[in-house]
């Protein structure tokens, strides 16, 4: 009995002592999908979702969002022998570039208000000029930088060239050039050489088959040119009197005028020195005024944001170079057309080129009446009579060809 007791236990032990259950079927596992990564594509449409925003699409006058503070920036520049004006953006927060473009209608003028017409254009970067972006890693607008290459900060500075072939690239203190249309990667140089700009650069622009560098900081505002392999041009000068400083644009602008020339103006266009891009060849312009309420400290203190000014002489520089103060140019066979500034923004200014006094009565933009609706308030549109073209290639725009007086159309 105590044999057949054992036997059984050990039966029950070998046989039913586990506690190990059925085998469970296979389920699958649930898994969260990857979050999308932002494509160039993407952050393209959300730039033009909110520059739309800003100047509607088929817009033929000036929203009043233009008006606000630290609205986009007007810019003038070309297209063959047409004047073209830009929006661009310069908000540190988001920077858009380009949220809209017109061509001036010189041939649909309002007579009663002198109020030029303006035809909606692309938005596509005025070649030449600056626009700052945001670098997206080390790549901006889908031109992205050698592994190698140092960033300082988020933000770009980019210029097209006037044939719109190749792309300058500004990041720190390097310059990087690219292939437009492959957006390759073509050279790299450095701005930080003997005799090269002392200041941070700040902008870069693209004349010619030169790259000019703006060196800037709390008090002093000069450009530098290079050629296209990183060989330093030098500062441009000023030209008379004994300075060995370079020209100063403080206050002033930087202006592609013509294919051939660049301007740089100060103090609101006080002086402006041309420059042949070709040659190094320069003209200096001085400013006509009438005799101002203002001593000589007064309006060296006034420039330089100083507080001992009177209120008489603060009014009349206001009046008379405000403005001026950051207006770029284009020329035409004998005139510059300037797009102003501050209490004068919405205008178009005739100026002679060395005189720098304005000729004729200024011109006007129309603006929106309803604060920004596409085709509202505006002079009549001239694009509504003929077939829409595709935006053309961005190599179609140059700068603006002496070909006759910006008043008259160019032609």
């Amino acid at each position: 009995m105590r044999c057949a007791r054992g036997f059984l236990l050990v039966v029950l032990v070998a046989c039913g002592g586990s506690k190990k259950g059925p085998a469970q079927p296979e389920h699958d596992v649930a898994t969260t999908p990857p979050p999308h990564k932002e494509t160039e594509e993407d952050r393209a449409k959300k730039r033009h979702d909110a520059a739309v925003a800003i100047v509607p699409d088929g817009s033929t006058c000036l929203p009043s969002a233009l008006k606000a503070d630290n609205a986009p920036r007007l810019e003038l520049a070309g297209e063959g022998a047409d004047a073209v004006l830009c929006a661009v953006d310069t908000d540190a927060s988001r920077l858009l570039g380009t949220v809209g473009c017109w061509k001036i209608d010189l041939k649909n003028i309002d007579t009663k208000t002198n109020t030029v017409g303006l035809v909606y254009d692309d938005m596509k970067p005025l070649p030449g000029h600056d626009v700052d972006v945001l670098l997206a890693g080390k790549c901006a607008r889908g031109y992205c930088l050698p592994d190698k290459a140092k960033t300082d900060g988020n933000v770009a500075h980019m210029s097209w060239s006037l044939d719109g072939s190749k792309v300058a690239v500004l990041v720190g203190d390097d310059v990087h050039i690219f292939d437009a249309a492959a957006k390759s990667h073509t050279a790299t140089f450095s701005t930080k050489v003997d005799k090269g700009p002392s200041t941070t650069p700040a902008a870069v622009y693209y004349a010619g088959d030169a790259i000019f560098v703006e060196g800037r900081d709390d008090s002093t505002d000069a450009v530098w040119g290079f050629k296209e392999d990183g060989t330093l041009i030098g500062a441009i000068m000023p030209l008379g009197g004994k300075a060995d400083a370079p020209q100063s644009i403080v206050k002033g602008s930087f202006s592609i005028i013509d294919p051939s020339h660049v301007a740089l103006a100060d103090h609101g266009m006080d002086t402006l020195t041309i420059y042949e891009v070709a040659t190094g060849k320069r003209t200096k312009s001085v400013r006509k005024q009438g005799k101002l309420p203002c001593k000589p400290t007064e309006i060296d203190t006034y420039w330089k944001g100083g507080d001992k000014v009177t209120d008489k002489c603060r009014t009349a520089l206001d009046k008379a170079s405000g403005p001026l103060v950051g207006a770029t140019a284009v020329m035409g066979k004998s005139n510059l057309l300037v797009v102003l500034r501050g209490e004068r923004l919405g205008e178009l200014a005739i100026m002679d080129p060395k005189s720098l006094t304005e000729t004729k009565k200024a011109f006007r933009l129309p603006w929106c009446e309803g604060g920004g609706d596409a085709g509202g308030g505006g002079a009549a549109d001239s694009s509504k009579d003929e077939k829409k073209d595709e935006a053309p290639p961005a190599s179609t725009r140059g700068a603006v060809k002496k070909s006759g007086d910006p008043e008259d159309g160019g032609n």
